[in-house]
Formats: C-alpha cells, structure tokens, sequence
C-alpha cells in the first residue's frame, strides 16, 4: 500500500506567505506563539517554524490553526 503524503507541499515562498498570514493572525489576536502552540497541539518551535516557512508541515495543522482563529483554509 502506498504511504499518503499529508504535507502541504507549498514552495518555500508560498509557506512563508502562510506563515506571514499566521503570524498576523496570532499577533492580532494578542497570543504567543507558545500558546497558539498549546491550543493547536504542537510545538512552539513548530509554530515559529511555520510563521517563518522554513519547513512544510502537515495540512491538518494549518486547518487546526486556521479553525482555532475562525478562518477556512480558502483564507489562505
């Protein structure tokens, strides 16, 4: 059986796009990247790894993030 691939698979400008976006929502919201952290259930190196696009991350961890600050993923 072939192993599914769950990574977003964006370019690093597109994951920096996102994570810019995150990052304006999180600062908006007046949290740290700790408790976005917390509240999605990954790592705060994880969530600044994400604001910063250096890596791909799981899709459903950007859902997370987007449901947790009311947004659909069309958002992005």
């Amino acid at each position: 059986m072939a192993q599914r691939n769950f990574n977003t698979n964006l370019t690093r400008q597109e994951r920096e796009r996102v994570g810019e976006q995150v990052k304006v929502m999180r600062n908006n919201s007046g949290i740290s990247q700790k408790d976005l952290a917390f509240k999605v259930g990954v790592s705060p190196a994880r969530i600044s790894q994400i604001e910063k696009g250096t890596l791909d991350y799981r899709i459903d961890t950007l859902i997370v993030i987007l449901d947790h600050f009311d947004r659909k993923i069309s958002f992005i």
